[in-house]
Order: structure tokens, then C-alpha cells, then sequence
């Protein structure tokens, strides 16, 4: 072992024996912890606050299929909406409805006192009154 030892493998033998103080690892982790807060004020707060959303919604995974029963859910209410909103006949259309019905499909003309008797009676108000204004004003 008469082998010349390089300066770093002098160094290393001489710190083999240095221990930290007791209360260095204790002081490291309130320093770190002290330094990371501080860190933290200096960015900006919607920088702060989109990391945590996404780090909130990393975990949430959403099967594929819950997307397409979303879809056809959110179809189905839209298309019983619109059929709700336009399934509710005037009065005005009843009768003209009824003329022309009577008179295509029998060939004779029916009062329209009969027809309107056989259809159901409706209490339903209508959303908006009746306006000969167009529905969208731009």
C-alpha cells in the first residue's frame, strides 16, 4: 500500500470522520420548508392556483364511455325540450290543422267544432305572448 493517494482520496478519508451538529438536520428541514414558502410568494397567485387544479384533477380519469352517456343523456333532454316547446298546438293551428286534415283524409269536410272536441284540452300558458315581432333582434 505504498500507492500515492490522489488529493481527493485525502479529502474523502479526512471528512469520513466529520459528523453534523445534532440539530442540523432539524435546522435543514425549517430552512428548506422557510425557503420553499418564500419561493412561493414570488409567483404570481393564478400560477399558484392552475397547479393545484391540476394536480387536484390528475387523479380524476373519466372512462371514455362516461363521455358518450353524457352525450346521448344531454341529446335526449334537448331533443324532449324542444319536443315539449313545439308539441303544444294554438288554437288558430288546431283549427287550420284540422280543416285540412278533415279534408284529405275522407275526402268530406268535418266541422272543425268536431275535431277540436276529440283533442285534448290544454291549460299549458304559452312562455312569451304572442308577438308578430321577430323572435331574435340583432
Amino acid at each position: 500500500m505504498s500507492e500515492e493517494l490522489s488529493p481527493i482520496q485525502k479529502l474523502i478519508r479526512l471528512k469520513r470522520y466529520e459528523q453534523p451538529p445534532e440539530d442540523y438536520f432539524e435546522d435543514f428541514l425549517l430552512e428548506f420548508q422557510r425557503r420553499q414558502r418564500a419561493e412561493m410568494l414570488q409567483r404570481p397567485v393564478w400560477q399558484i392556483a392552475w397547479e393545484r387544479a391540476n394536480l387536484w384533477l390528475e387523479g380524476f380519469r373519466v372512462p371514455a364511455f362516461a363521455y358518450a352517456t353524457i352525450l346521448v343523456a344531454a341529446l335526449g333532454i334537448t331533443g324532449v325540450m324542444i319536443n315539449s316547446q313545439s308539441g303544444v298546438p294554438s288554437a288558430s293551428n288546431l283549427a287550420a290543422s284540422s280543416k285540412s286534415a278533415s279534408v284529405v283524409s275522407s275526402g268530406t269536410p268535418v266541422s272543425p267544432a268536431a275535431m277540436v272536441s276529440t283533442a285534448p284540452h290544454s291549460y299549458v300558458l304559452e312562455k312569451r305572448p304572442v308577438s308578430y315581432d321577430a323572435p331574435f333582434s340583432f
